[in-house]
């Protein structure tokens, strides 16, 4: 019989999270690939070229909806292996978080109108770039919390009926 682990009840809700996150990320980028490509052919936003924007945004929605998917599922069969998959897939998603982190904060930073008129879509590639930034942090605090959760979890098992009985008799000979 494989072990069991107990991982929190939260870990579930962290995963819904995670995938909500992923896929709004996803939405995002495709907005901004529809602002800054199709609408207003831009070259770059701030010091960052647009397509290390997309790129990175595309590339990490995957592993954001994934990392959800095996939180999800280590807290509902929390088996050894379901659970290092889950914290390898969370570790990844922090690292590309991270990089993402990097990349939209010099993009944040650094982007500036064309001109010095208001531009309905300056200020919208501006707060594009600024609600991708939030969703990436956003996503560090859940895989962060969640890595936490499943090592707490790896290294407290959940004793079978067979192992609790003998710590059980163990206890109960003793003298008091």
């Amino acid at each position: 019989m494989p072990r069991s682990y107990t991982l929190r009840l939260e870990s579930r809700a962290l995963g819904a999270a995670q995938i909500m996150n992923g896929v709004i990320y996803y939405a995002l980028g495709y907005l901004c690939y529809a602002l800054f490509l199709q609408e207003e052919k831009r070259e770059s936003t701030g010091y960052i070229p647009v397509i290390v924007t997309l790129v990175h945004i595309f590339w990490s929605s995957p592993f954001f909806i994934a990392s959800g998917s095996t939180s999800i599922q280590a807290e509902k069969y929390p088996t050894k292996y379901v659970l290092i998959y889950s914290l390898v897939m969370n570790i990844l998603s922090v690292c590309f978080s991270i990089l993402g982190i990097i990349i939209l904060s010099i993009a944040c930073f650094t982007y500036h109108a064309d001109t010095n008129e208001y531009v309905w879509t300056h200020m919208a590639g501006s707060m594009l770039l600024q609600y991708l930034l939030f969703s990436t942090i956003s996503e560090v605090i859940c895989a962060c919390v969640t890595i936490r959760w499943i090592s707490v979890a790896l290294n407290h098992p959940k004793y079978n009926e067979k192992s609790s009985s003998l710590l059980e008799s163990s206890v109960s000979k003793t003298p008091a």
